[in-house]
């Protein structure tokens, strides 16, 4: 499962919530209630091989 990282609108922490890849995204904040923004991170993968 991959671990998606969102942001709160309101008080900014960032939070890291391990899902399904079909699982709805998390929308409110624990700390605070406010509104998570799903944040895009980049991948961690190599190609190799030419061109």
């Amino acid at each position: 499962m991959p671990i998606y990282e969102y942001q709160c609108e309101k008080c900014k922490e960032v939070v890291e919530i391990l899902q399904k890849v079909n699982d709805d995204s998390a929308t409110e904040c624990e700390k605070c209630g406010g509104k998570l923004d799903k944040l895009f991170n980049q991948m961690n993968f190599h190609l190799y091989g030419p061109g």
